[in-house]
């Protein structure tokens, strides 16, 4: 059980709003609380396995930038589609969230996958933490 308050205990509540967030249709909201999850997860590990230089990552909004770091700690491979789908995450953050050229909707696909990736590393997190 993560302590209340941790990068993982918020990781779960963030992934569960995701997944309701999804339920609801509302795609673009389900993809931020997706990558909110990733981004904590790989928080809580670099918060636990992580040294005195790598407190500099945890103001950190790029997602696979904190998982480069985490691998090299022993963080879990994740594969090519979950890399791929992980390099689009902080898009799904960032543009589905302010107005502007940038801004795009998410479609369901885009929002499930975001979810899958999610689910997984908040469960890979559990696991090595």
């Amino acid at each position: 059980m993560a302590e209340v308050g941790s990068y993982l205990y918020i990781a779960r509540k963030d992934l569960r709003r995701a997944e309701l967030m999804h339920g609801e249709a509302d795609y673009c909201a389900s993809g931020r609380f997706s990558e909110q999850a990733v981004e904590k997860c790989f928080k809580a590990f670099i918060e636990k396995k992580g040294t005195a230089d790598d407190y500099k990552l945890m103001g950190l909004h790029k997602p696979w930038r904190l998982y480069d770091r985490c691998f090299g700690m022993g963080f879990p491979e994740l594969s090519d589609t979950e890399e791929n789908i992980l390099h689009k995450l902080a898009d799904y953050y960032y543009d589905t969230n302010y107005p502007g050229n940038a801004y795009f909707e998410l479609s369901q696909a885009q929002s499930s996958e975001a979810l899958e990736l999610a689910r997984t590393i908040v469960e890979l997190t559990g696991e090595v933490l």
